[in-house]
Protein backbone atom coordinates (compact mmCIF):
# COMPACT_ATOMS: atom_id res chain seq x y z
CA UNK A 1 0.00 0.00 0.00
CA UNK A 2 1.49 3.35 -0.95
CA UNK A 3 2.07 5.77 1.91
CA UNK A 4 -0.77 8.22 2.44
CA UNK A 5 -0.38 11.91 2.15
CA UNK A 6 -1.08 12.40 5.84
CA UNK A 7 1.71 10.59 7.73
CA UNK A 8 -0.26 10.64 11.01
CA UNK A 9 -3.07 8.57 9.46
CA UNK A 10 -2.61 4.88 10.10
CA UNK A 11 -3.66 2.32 7.53
CA UNK A 12 -6.98 0.71 8.42
CA UNK A 13 -6.79 -2.96 9.37
CA UNK A 14 -9.86 -5.10 8.82
CA UNK A 15 -10.44 -8.64 10.09
CA UNK A 16 -11.97 -11.81 8.70
CA UNK A 17 -14.94 -12.89 10.84
CA UNK A 18 -14.11 -16.54 10.18
CA UNK A 19 -10.34 -16.89 10.69
CA UNK A 20 -9.89 -13.60 12.60
CA UNK A 21 -6.77 -12.69 10.62
CA UNK A 22 -6.16 -8.99 10.01
CA UNK A 23 -5.56 -7.50 6.55
CA UNK A 24 -4.41 -4.08 5.49
CA UNK A 25 -5.85 -2.45 2.39
CA UNK A 26 -8.22 -5.31 1.51
CA UNK A 27 -11.99 -5.61 1.53
CA UNK A 28 -12.22 -9.43 1.42
CA UNK A 29 -10.37 -12.27 3.11
CA UNK A 30 -8.11 -13.86 0.46
CA UNK A 31 -8.70 -17.36 1.84
CA UNK A 32 -12.41 -17.32 2.66
CA UNK A 33 -13.72 -14.61 0.31
CA UNK A 34 -15.69 -13.05 3.15
CA UNK A 35 -16.06 -9.31 3.58
CA UNK A 36 -13.66 -8.02 6.23
CA UNK A 37 -14.96 -6.06 9.24
CA UNK A 38 -13.48 -3.71 11.84
CA UNK A 39 -12.19 -5.28 15.03
CA UNK A 40 -15.08 -3.99 17.11
CA UNK A 41 -17.54 -5.66 14.72
CA UNK A 42 -16.03 -9.14 15.03
CA UNK A 43 -18.50 -11.63 16.49
CA UNK A 44 -17.75 -12.57 20.08
CA UNK A 45 -16.69 -16.12 20.78
CA UNK A 46 -17.88 -18.00 23.82
CA UNK A 47 -15.17 -18.40 26.43
CA UNK A 48 -13.83 -21.89 26.73
CA UNK A 49 -14.43 -23.72 29.96
CA UNK A 50 -11.50 -23.57 32.32
CA UNK A 51 -9.60 -26.85 32.07
CA UNK A 52 -6.40 -26.08 34.00
CA UNK A 53 -5.24 -23.71 36.72
CA UNK A 54 -1.75 -22.27 36.73
CA UNK A 55 -1.46 -21.06 40.31
CA UNK A 56 -1.31 -23.46 43.27
CA UNK A 57 -3.70 -21.37 45.35
CA UNK A 58 -6.26 -20.86 42.60
CA UNK A 59 -9.66 -21.66 44.15
CA UNK A 60 -11.37 -22.48 40.84
CA UNK A 61 -12.26 -26.00 39.72
CA UNK A 62 -13.31 -26.98 43.24
CA UNK A 63 -9.86 -26.45 44.75
CA UNK A 64 -10.68 -23.58 47.12
CA UNK A 65 -12.54 -25.47 49.83
CA UNK A 66 -10.04 -28.35 49.79
CA UNK A 67 -7.19 -25.86 50.16
CA UNK A 68 -9.03 -24.07 52.98
CA UNK A 69 -9.67 -27.35 54.82
CA UNK A 70 -6.02 -28.42 54.63
CA UNK A 71 -4.86 -25.03 55.89
CA UNK A 72 -7.33 -25.18 58.80
CA UNK A 73 -5.90 -28.56 59.82
CA UNK A 74 -2.35 -27.20 59.83
CA UNK A 75 -3.41 -24.12 61.78
CA UNK A 76 -5.34 -26.24 64.30
CA UNK A 77 -2.30 -28.46 64.81
CA UNK A 78 -0.28 -25.58 66.29
CA UNK A 79 -3.24 -23.98 68.11
CA UNK A 80 -4.22 -24.84 71.70
CA UNK A 81 -5.52 -28.41 71.62
CA UNK A 82 -6.16 -29.63 75.16
CA UNK A 83 -6.16 -28.17 78.66
CA UNK A 84 -5.91 -30.00 81.98
CA UNK A 85 -5.06 -28.62 85.44
CA UNK A 86 -4.30 -25.13 84.13
CA UNK A 87 -1.90 -26.56 81.57
CA UNK A 88 -2.67 -26.11 77.87
CA UNK A 89 -0.89 -27.82 74.99
CA UNK A 90 -1.14 -27.76 71.23
CA UNK A 91 -1.46 -30.94 69.20
CA UNK A 92 2.15 -30.36 68.16
CA UNK A 93 3.28 -30.55 71.79
CA UNK A 94 1.10 -33.60 72.45
CA UNK A 95 2.56 -35.32 69.37
CA UNK A 96 6.12 -34.53 70.46
CA UNK A 97 5.43 -35.72 74.02
CA UNK A 98 4.35 -39.20 73.03
CA UNK A 99 1.19 -39.31 70.92
CA UNK A 100 3.12 -40.09 67.75
CA UNK A 101 0.01 -41.14 65.86
CA UNK A 102 -1.14 -37.51 65.99
CA UNK A 103 1.48 -36.68 63.33
CA UNK A 104 -0.75 -38.44 60.80
CA UNK A 105 -3.33 -35.63 60.95
CA UNK A 106 -1.11 -32.79 59.67
CA UNK A 107 0.60 -35.36 57.46
CA UNK A 108 -2.67 -36.00 55.68
CA UNK A 109 -3.20 -32.24 55.25
CA UNK A 110 0.30 -31.87 53.78
CA UNK A 111 -0.36 -34.70 51.33
CA UNK A 112 -3.64 -32.99 50.30
CA UNK A 113 -1.66 -29.78 49.66
CA UNK A 114 0.85 -31.80 47.63
CA UNK A 115 -2.01 -33.24 45.56
CA UNK A 116 -3.25 -29.71 44.89
CA UNK A 117 0.29 -28.68 43.95
CA UNK A 118 0.77 -31.53 41.48
CA UNK A 119 -2.71 -31.87 40.01
CA UNK A 120 -3.91 -28.76 38.28
CA UNK A 121 -6.00 -29.99 35.36
CA UNK A 122 -9.67 -30.87 35.62
CA UNK A 123 -9.17 -34.57 34.82
CA UNK A 124 -6.28 -35.14 37.24
CA UNK A 125 -8.19 -33.44 40.07
CA UNK A 126 -11.22 -35.61 39.39
CA UNK A 127 -8.97 -38.66 39.57
CA UNK A 128 -7.74 -37.54 43.02
CA UNK A 129 -11.19 -37.14 44.61
CA UNK A 130 -11.20 -40.51 46.36
CA UNK A 131 -7.60 -40.08 47.56
CA UNK A 132 -8.44 -36.71 49.14
CA UNK A 133 -11.54 -38.18 50.79
CA UNK A 134 -9.45 -41.05 52.16
CA UNK A 135 -6.80 -38.68 53.47
CA UNK A 136 -9.44 -36.58 55.24
CA UNK A 137 -10.96 -39.69 56.83
CA UNK A 138 -7.50 -40.95 57.73
CA UNK A 139 -6.69 -37.64 59.40
CA UNK A 140 -9.72 -37.93 61.70
CA UNK A 141 -8.79 -41.37 63.07
CA UNK A 142 -5.64 -40.28 64.98
CA UNK A 143 -7.60 -37.39 66.48
CA UNK A 144 -10.32 -39.70 67.74
CA UNK A 145 -7.81 -42.22 69.09
CA UNK A 146 -5.68 -39.60 70.86
CA UNK A 147 -8.61 -37.75 72.39
CA UNK A 148 -9.97 -41.06 73.71
CA UNK A 149 -6.59 -41.99 75.19
CA UNK A 150 -6.15 -38.59 76.83
CA UNK A 151 -9.68 -38.81 78.20
CA UNK A 152 -9.03 -42.25 79.71
CA UNK A 153 -5.77 -41.14 81.34
CA UNK A 154 -7.41 -38.00 82.70
CA UNK A 155 -10.28 -40.08 84.09
CA UNK A 156 -7.83 -42.41 85.82
CA UNK A 157 -6.18 -39.44 87.54
CA UNK A 158 -9.52 -37.69 88.15
CA UNK A 159 -8.44 -34.68 86.13
CA UNK A 160 -10.74 -32.50 84.12
CA UNK A 161 -9.86 -32.26 80.44
CA UNK A 162 -11.03 -29.40 78.30
CA UNK A 163 -10.76 -29.66 74.52
CA UNK A 164 -9.70 -26.35 73.06
CA UNK A 165 -10.30 -24.74 69.68
CA UNK A 166 -7.31 -26.37 67.98
CA UNK A 167 -9.09 -29.75 68.06
CA UNK A 168 -12.29 -28.29 66.67
CA UNK A 169 -10.38 -26.39 63.99
CA UNK A 170 -8.67 -29.59 62.82
CA UNK A 171 -11.98 -31.49 62.84
CA UNK A 172 -13.66 -28.71 60.85
CA UNK A 173 -10.77 -28.61 58.37
CA UNK A 174 -10.92 -32.36 57.82
CA UNK A 175 -14.70 -32.23 57.41
CA UNK A 176 -14.43 -29.38 54.87
CA UNK A 177 -11.74 -31.30 52.98
CA UNK A 178 -13.80 -34.49 52.93
CA UNK A 179 -16.98 -32.78 51.73
CA UNK A 180 -15.17 -30.57 49.21
CA UNK A 181 -13.32 -33.51 47.68
CA UNK A 182 -16.59 -34.33 45.91
CA UNK A 183 -16.29 -31.18 43.77
CA UNK A 184 -12.58 -31.31 42.90
CA UNK A 185 -12.23 -30.69 39.18
CA UNK A 186 -15.84 -29.58 38.80
CA UNK A 187 -16.97 -26.49 36.95
CA UNK A 188 -18.79 -23.77 38.86
CA UNK A 189 -22.57 -23.79 38.35
CA UNK A 190 -23.79 -21.41 35.66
Amino acid sequence: MPPSEDSSERPRILFCPFCRDGFEGRAECPEHEITLVAIDRLPRTAERALDRVAFFGDPRLGRGAVLLGAMLVLLGFVAPFVSARALAASALVVAIDGAGNLWLTPGSAIVVLWILWRRRSRSTMRAARLAVLGLAAGGVLPLLYTTRRIGLVAEAYTADVEWLWGLWLMMAGLLVTAVASRWMGASPPD
